[in-house]
């Protein structure tokens, strides 16, 4: 285990200086009003908040994010499943189990209001399913025995209020949100797990990354800045997520900072594409559940939930500026980390996607 998690920032120099080319391309074509009627004039579909409306006006949305885990890290070195399951006087980390790899997707609905030019209002509510598949460490000459967990249903409903700072018909868009994230999402999420006797199923508390929520009220205050050219568009975005106190099984997750950049073009008003920096750190959890053994799996240790990483993302926006779809847009983006750190052993993030669709009226 570590403490400190170095940077990985410096993964990011490259890209960065293609973002802040193409941004300074934009800027030279930048016009004075916004243009709302034009693809790009969204972020790629995994920025979340991005927008205000003008007053009066809805906008419904469905969200689908799936990603895909696979193979552990320490820091940013790979961890076999036999070092996390070998005993620590043998140089492993001495867990039961040792997870191999977990497939999560969300469900996202999302509603918007304005009541007024400067204030929209958001709600988004998820639906949560997981799958994560591990091996239990058999003493002995005897095999591990390979096994899965499940845990599926609502998780944390987020409220948010976003206010334009700057004018409402301003090309240069800037934009500062709190959202209050509602513990509505399980924190005691149960499977069954081959620890009884001659390995026979016994349901048991599912480990940390398998709950459906955080089981605290988090505040999640935010800065977005959009700015618009004739065929180019850009901004960038910070979100804290703050936990506020202990759930009711006594851990706290740790807090979190998001940060993303974005440059994109308009091929046409009906179809952009997009390319995206993210950059993601979380801490480790505060306190222990007590129905969760930290000796169990790395999954199930408070100390090994931390890290950071870094992603980027290739996205196409569609939209209808007339006709019977007017007014709907289509949004595709797939994620690949370019590096990560992680307080492990823990599970390793290969790809993650989203698909949306948006409609405002």
């Amino acid at each position: 285990m570590f403490e400190y998690l170095p940077p990985v920032s410096r993964s990011f120099n490259r890209p960065l200086c293609l973002l802040g080319l193409m941004a300074g391309a934009g800027l030279a074509q930048a016009h004075d009003d916004w243009q709302g009627a034009r693809a790009d004039a969204h972020a790629p579909i995994g920025v979340m908040g991005d927008h205000v409306h003008k007053a009066g006006e809805w906008m419904v949305g469905y969200r689908y994010m799936p990603m895909h885990q696979e193979g552990l890290l320490d820091g940013s070195d790979s961890v076999s499943k036999q070092e996390t399951y070998s005993s620590e006087a043998a140089g492993g980390y001495g867990y039961h189990n040792a997870p191999k790899d977990m497939d999560m997707a969300m469900h996202m609905v999302e509603v918007m209001y304005a009541p007024t030019d400067r204030w929209t209002l958001m709600a988004m509510i998820p639906y949560v399913t997981m799958d994560m598949s591990s091996e239990l460490h058999s003493h002995g000459d005897h095999p591990p025995v390979p096994f899965d967990m499940e845990s599926d249903g609502i998780g944390d409903v987020s409220l948010s209020a976003m206010f334009r700072i700057t004018p409402v018909a301003s090309a240069h868009q800037a934009i500062a949100s709190l959202g209050l994230s509602v513990p509505t999402g399980s924190i005691t999420e149960k499977d069954d797990m081959p620890h009884g006797e001659h390995g026979a199923p016994v349901a048991m508390r599912l480990e940390y990354p398998m709950q459906l929520g955080s089981g605290t009220y988090d505040l999640k205050p935010g800065l977005t800045y959009v700015g618009q050219g004739e065929r180019w568009s850009w901004g960038g975005q910070g979100i804290a997520t703050l936990r506020t106190g202990e759930n009711d099984e006594g851990y706290t997750l740790g807090n979190r900072t998001d940060l993303t950049g974005w440059i994109a073009y308009g091929w046409t008003p009906a179809v952009s594409t997009s390319l995206r920096l993210a950059f993601a750190t979380w801490g480790n959890i505060d306190g222990q559940d007590e129905r969760i053994s930290p000796t169990m799996s790395p999954a199930a240790d408070p100390r090994a939930q931390g890290g950071e990483r870094a992603d980027v993302g290739i996205g196409v926006n569609f939209y209808a500026p007339e006709g019977l779809l007017q007014g709907h847009r289509l949004g595709i983006e797939v994620l690949l980390p370019v590096a990560q750190r992680l307080d492990g052993p823990q599970l390793e993030t290969d790809w993650s996607a989203v698909l949306g669709w948006q409609y405002a009226f």
